[in-house]
């Protein structure tokens, strides 16, 4: 590879900092407070009596089919439109749905927004880290991946921050407050889009290796669900420290999704991906069976690290060793087709997770189960040399 290569097409030079830039500010808006505010905003919806709590939940649900929907559309939407301005549109389509929420609106018309805001998220994750990466040298293509995930934790830091501050002034201040996040973080990234999106999917299927990485990060996407659903509440009830604490755990998970991945990307560019991302997996495994193994609050709280670290950590690492196997061409030709199947994944496996919670209603089980799934994932990668 050489540093004009691009998404097939030659690409514009673009300078590091302002694909990190951008890249940040789309996925801290389009996933870090376009999908997970939501999880604090849920208890304060139904406590200030907007809905109850099913219709809370379903709404949750309608920006996880949004999302999916996003992604499955993304690249037909790209042929319709310059990638600039479908990126930017996105943005704002996020900004304009918490403002509609804002509004009070009825149930159909909140649970439309909260699809949009799922739809929204979806295209910026796949369309944008690959354009974006595609436009950089490869040199760096790691580093900048790092920043381009890592917008995803500092939207979770930003929002547990934020949140409780402006839900003292209602719920519809919440939302205003989420809007003018979204927008600012399109006016930051307004001037840095490539004006080029990712190809179309080539007819031919893709190198086995790539097949193997897509069914290995389709995996871990369960692996992480015990923490994502249970982690706050397995400190406040199961250890019994209470929900504020259990509240601090979920703030210590955000701020590992901030930074984890800056630490993979600053390895994936000096050890290679392939090395990396076995790592990451190894080390997820071990943080994930932690609280079922050692039950301390110590133990949580580095576990919660961690695994938020390695939240957003592994996709920046699955995209770089793609683009190792098989080219960054390539790479963000099947970035879709992985992005669909982490989500179902993730879904199915929350539905999964709380049924049988429900029924054993005990932690430790379900965390040594993501574990068996994380390390799984390791056992799935593929095992080739870098081939471009």
């Amino acid at each position: 590879m050489t540093s004009r290569e691009s998404l097939g097409r030659p690409a514009p030079s673009l300078d590091a900092p302002k694909a990190a830039l951008a890249g940040l500010a789309a996925l801290f808006s389009g996933i870090g407070i376009g999908r997970f505010a939501y999880t604090p905003l849920l208890p304060a919806l139904v406590t200030a009596g907007w809905f109850g709590p099913g219709e809370a939940a379903a709404f949750g649900a309608a920006n996880l089919v949004g999302y999916l929907a996003g992604a499955a559309l993304a690249l037909p939407s790209a042929r319709l439109a310059p990638l600039p301005l479908l990126m930017r549109g996105m943005m704002l389509l996020i900004a304009a749905s918490m403002a509609i929420c804002a509004a009070r609106p009825d149930a159909i018309t909140f649970g439309a927004a909260r699809f949009a805001a799922g739809a929204a998220g979806g295209v910026l994750m796949v369309l944008g880290p690959p354009a974006l990466l595609g436009a950089v040298s490869p040199a760096v293509r790691g580093r900048v991946g790092g920043v381009v995930f890592g917008g995803v934790g500092c939207g979770i830091v930003t929002a547990s921050v934020a949140l409780p501050l402006l839900l003292a002034h209602g719920v519809s201040a919440a939302w205003l407050g989420l809007a003018a996040g979204a927008v600012a973080c399109a006016a930051i990234a307004w001037p840095f889009w490539p004006p080029h999106a990712p190809p179309a999917p080539p007819p031919a299927s893709p190198p086995p290796g790539l097949s193997r990485l897509i069914w290995a990060y389709a995996v871990n996407a369960f692996a992480i669900v015990p923490h994502l659903l249970l982690l706050s509440d397995y400190v406040a009830r199961w250890l019994g420290h209470g929900v504020g604490v259990g509240a601090i755990a979920f703030a210590v998970y955000g701020v590992g999704a901030a930074l984890g991945p800056l630490v993979g990307g600053y390895f994936g560019d000096r050890i290679g991906f392939a090395r990396t991302l076995t790592i990451a997996l190894s080390i997820q495994a071990a943080a994930i069976v932690l609280p079922a193994m050692v039950r301390t609050l110590p133990a949580a709280f580095v576990s919660a690290l961690l695994v938020g670290a390695l939240t957003p950590g592994v996709p920046p690492l699955v995209l770089g060793r793609a683009g190792e196997l098989a080219g960054i061409a390539a790479a963000a030709r099947s970035w879709r087709a992985a992005t669909i199947a982490y989500a179902l994944t993730q879904a199915l496996g929350a539905f999964a997770v709380a049924a049988v919670f429900a029924r054993i209603r005990a932690h430790p089980p379900l965390f040594v189960a993501g574990a068996v799934c994380a390390l799984a994932s390791l056992a799935m990668l593929p095992r080739a040399r870098r081939t471009a």
